[in-house]
């Protein structure tokens, strides 16, 4: 039996104005004789600009508009109808998504991952764009709106460096260097310029046997040889069940690992309710909605011995005991 390869299926996101539609004529126009490519455009007005800019640019290239809000709103329920009219009426080597400006690309993802199957596509790693002349670190960290965008990116870009000087692109390069979980990539450009290999990249993968140590993570007691990071990323389409896995978080921390005491854990995790960040330190839980698709992962440090991710695993997937959470709950 055949099987119809699926088509590659890519999400370039950001804020408004920030070169979204730019990038995608570049790689139009650098792919579009030798490829078909079919882009859908939300368009936050009604009437269709970025979408009737591609199509005047790239005649060549299908483009479906839907147009008058946000994807990831008003628009989200026919997001897979309209990727399926899009690959219906022309046999494609590639999808794009151009979502609005206010857009939530995390629910895009979301919706498309469910689709997967039935559209016959396969969802690569987002594209998200910010504008290196806004960037402000204070602000970028204050704003949930800035969060929003990168933490659902796979591949961060920082466009409009002409409009920037050497020293904010050095900050901003910094910054993203920082971001938790860590991006694929971190790109600087300016016009939307953007290497056609970046559509290339594979989704990474789960990395079982990896320990998860970012080199820009320094700890104070990075010298003392009792002290010991691990971690461990899993498939995105892995769901923990979110009380299961708080309370046996806190369980591990409060109480640690055969004799070992857990110093810190922080992790993104797919659950039930959605995709959560976890933090806990100093007995300080800290839970909140994640924009991060990309797998599932998390990160720890022990002492004085070292736990494996087999071991850390078994811990969090044990089966919940009400006796063992009431105890818990009192040492608090």
């Amino acid at each position: 039996m055949t099987t119809t390869p699926k088509i590659p299926c890519h999400i370039v996101a950001g804020p408004l104005g920030v070169g979204k539609t730019s990038a995608i004529l570049d790689y139009l126009r650098d792919n579009a004789t030798n490829q078909r490519v079919g882009v859908l455009v939300n368009d936050f007005g009604p009437i269709g600009l970025d979408s009737t800019t591609l199509q005047a640019e790239a005649p060549t290239t299908k483009v479906l508009n839907v147009p008058g809000g946000c994807i990831c709103c008003t628009m989200l329920a026919e997001l897979p109808g309209s990727i399926r009219r899009l690959v219906s009426e022309q046999s494609l080597d590639r999808v794009i998504i151009e979502p609005s400006g206010m857009a939530a690309p995390a629910q895009v993802i979301d919706v498309l991952r469910q689709a997967e199957q039935d559209l016959n596509i396969s969802l690569q790693p987002s594209i998200v764009m910010l504008s290196a002349a806004d960037f402000d670190e204070e602000t970028f960290e204050r704003m949930a709106y800035y969060h929003m965008f990168c933490e659902a990116a796979d591949v961060l870009v920082f466009n409009r460096c002409d409009q920037a000087d050497d020293s904010k692109i050095k900050r901003a390069q910094q910054w993203a260097s920082q971001l938790d979980p860590p991006k694929m990539r971190v790109v600087t450009t300016s016009h939307g310029r953007l290497s056609s290999e970046l559509f290339d990249l594979p989704l990474e993968t789960s990395r079982a046997h990896e320990p998860l140590v970012h080199t820009h993570d320094h700890h104070d007691h990075q010298h003392d040889s009792t002290i010991h990071p691990g971690g461990f990323t899993l498939d995105a389409e892995r769901c923990f069940d979110e009380e299961v896995l708080l309370v046996n978080l806190m369980r591990i921390c409060y109480q640690g690992i055969e004799q070992n005491q857990v110093l810190r854990l922080k992790g993104v995790f797919h659950t039930n309710d959605g995709w959560q960040s976890i933090e806990i330190a100093n007995h300080e839980v800290s839970l909140r909605p994640s924009a991060h698709r990309r797998d599932s992962r998390m990160e720890w440090i022990t002492q004085p011995g070292a736990i494996d991710q087999a071991r850390m695993l078994e811990e969090i997937d044990r089966p919940l005991n009400r006796q063992e959470i009431a105890e818990l709950l009192e040492s608090r």
